[in-house]
This record gives C-alpha cells, sequence and structure tokens, in this order.
C-alpha cells in the first residue's frame, strides 16, 4: 500500500468511529497540546515502530490482512 491509500484507509476506518475518547487520543497522538511534548510509547508501539524502521530499511511490504490485523490491535489497546 502507498500513502495515499493508507490514509484513505484510515479516514475510512475513522468514518465508522463513535468512540469520543478514542478519537480524541486519535487527535492527541497526531496533534499534541504541547508540541514540545515528548510522548512515550508503550512497549506495542515501540515495537511497532522498529517495524516500520526496518521494514523502511529492508524494503519489507506487509499484505494487507496483516496490516488489518496490526491496526485492530493497535485500536482496540487506546
Amino acid at each position: 500500500m502507498n500513502t495515499l491509500e493508507l490514509k484513505q484507509k484510515i479516514m475510512d476506518m475513522l468514518k465508522s468511529v463513535d468512540d469520543v475518547v478514542l478519537l480524541k487520543q486519535i487527535i492527541h497522538l497526531l496533534q499534541p497540546d504541547d508540541p514540545n511534548e515528548i510522548l512515550h510509547l508503550n512497549e506495542n508501539e515501540l515495537e511497532m515502530a522498529k517495524d516500520h524502521e526496518e521494514d523502511t530499511l529492508f524494503k519489507n511490504d506487509h499484505s494487507e490482512e496483516q496490516l488489518e490485523k496490526e491496526d485492530s490491535e493497535w485500536i482496540t489497546e487506546l
């Protein structure tokens, strides 16, 4: 998936979310109140960031099924 497809998929998923708390957390993640704030990632978020870095470095692509699984796991953790 390219960047545009990923953005569209995220937007499509967000359209169905009615949980105000979850939506506020997503906004905070994307745009913290304090731009100088240091975000502390949990273990799963750190692992996902490391995986992404390795994927970018080694040009690994994930299947859509794998991305959907990781998306749902990430969203349920919030």
